[in-house]
């Protein structure tokens, strides 16, 4: 998995992962995120280049969503997509960035 956090305009942190995100990974990827949620006020996670996404990384959104209640969610992936709609997680996921940063405000 590689993970890239970005800080636009002091306010909006993106965080865009890219390959699986499962128990192997899944530390980095909450050590990311923990950080990226005292940094700005808006958090955009771009799961586009994630191809499965495992319960505990829906748990560590839903830790970062706590955190951040406007955190905005991108995801494209047939397996990535089903793990939010079994999950009945309540992180509303957007198909595109553009979308992604409109509903974090920014």
């Amino acid at each position: 998995m590689t993970l890239l956090t970005t800080l636009r305009d002091n306010q909006l942190v993106l965080v865009t992962a890219a390959g699986e995100i499962d128990v192997a990974s899944v530390g980095e990827f909450r050590t990311v995120l923990s950080d990226a949620c005292v940094v700005g006020e808006k958090l955009v996670v771009d799961l586009s280049r994630v191809g499965y996404l495992s319960c505990a990384g829906l748990r560590v959104l839903e830790e970062a969503s706590r955190t951040r209640p406007k955190l905005s969610v991108v995801a494209t992936g047939p397996l990535v997509l089903r793990a939010f709609a079994v999950s009945e997680l309540g992180v509303p996921v957007r198909r595109g960035l553009q979308e992604a940063c409109a509903a974090a405000g920014a």
